[in-house]
């Protein structure tokens, strides 16, 4: 990819463009309480994974498991960055 985005939406219908936007655009927090969700988010994955430090063995498993707490995290935070999907599910579903 050569960093030119000027064609990016080209062959893209406008819902399309729309969902694009929406996962790739940076989205900083809209108020206080959002970016409080976000630090209550990071810090319950922190003490899992801390746990997960703590408690379970090193190896392969181990390291699987900090890596999908890795992936939560980011989910996590980018379901609360991103805006919601137009139709799309409701919180928790």
């Amino acid at each position: 990819m050569t960093g030119n985005t000027s064609d990016v939406y080209a062959g893209l219908d406008e819902r399309q463009a729309a969902e694009l936007d929406r996962r790739c655009d940076h989205h900083p927090p809209r108020n206080l309480e959002q970016a409080e969700r976000h630090q209550a988010w990071r810090s319950a994955v922190k003490a899992l994974m801390a746990e997960a430090m703590r408690t379970l063995p090193a190896g392969r498993e181990t390291s699987l498991a900090l890596t999908a707490l890795d992936d939560a995290l980011m989910y996590g935070n980018a379901a609360i960055a991103r805006p919601p999907m137009p139709r799309g599910r409701t919180a928790g579903h």
